[in-house]
């Protein structure tokens, strides 16, 4: 990805959730929530992919793709329902040289416990760690803790806590020129560690991050 000096990685005001029909009062916070995921992605992936398949990009450009497992720690994909569409709501149209991601995994029950917004392509940046930091301060996050980003290598990882309506949620982004990633709790759900978030982040690229054929 490149480097987008000035250009915010997420507006979520930009992107009511008014526009999302006949919404509950009481999901609202839930889609707001997933708008502003999904721009975060949106905005600052769409904008480095078109750059990098103008200049080409690095060697290892596109070299992995994204594709969500049917399950992942006991829990089952989910790829519609209302959570969903408000990230693909945030993300917008399909930026050009993309691939957008949008799914949810849940419990036995049902229950959501995973959100995850991504968005692959060939990506082109120096320091995608930048890009990840500035994301999550655009969304609000005062903090912005490096983690190890596992396999496969050459990518960086970054979580940090929102501040929303319903309290504090935890975020962790990853990036490389494949790929940029955001994975987070439903708003709704009990309070998750930072850290346990990003071993859970780390474990989901592992199985979601696969070679490009």
């Amino acid at each position: 990805m490149n480097e987008i000096t000035g250009q915010p990685a997420a507006a979520p005001s930009t992107h009511p959730y008014a526009s999302v029909p006949n919404v509950p009062p009481k999901k609202r916070l839930l889609v707001k929530v997933g708008v502003a995921l999904g721009a975060v992605v949106g905005v600052v992936a769409g904008k480095a992919a078109v750059t990098a398949v103008l200049d080409g990009g690095p060697s290892d450009a596109g070299r992995y793709r994204l594709a969500p497992p049917a399950s992942f720690q006991g829990l089952t994909l989910q790829d519609s329902g209302p959570r969903v569409d408000a990230i693909k709501l945030g993300q917008g149209p399909r930026k050009p040289g993309t691939k957008q991601v949008a799914v949810v995994y849940a419990d036995r029950s049902g229950t959501a416990r995973l959100v995850v917004s991504g968005a692959a392509g060939r990506f082109d940046d120096r320091d995608p760690g930048s890009v990840l930091t500035r994301g999550l301060h655009d969304m609000g996050a005062a903090d912005a803790v490096p983690e190890p980003a596992g396999t496969p290598e050459g990518a960086a990882m970054r979580c940090g806590t929102v501040h929303v309506d319903a309290g504090t949620l935890p975020v962790c982004m990853w990036a490389d020129h494949s790929s940029l990633v955001t994975v987070t709790v439903p708003v709704e759900n009990e309070p998750v560690a930072l850290a346990a978030l990003a071993e859970e982040t780390r474990a989901l690229r592992g199985v979601m991050e696969v070679r490009a054929s």
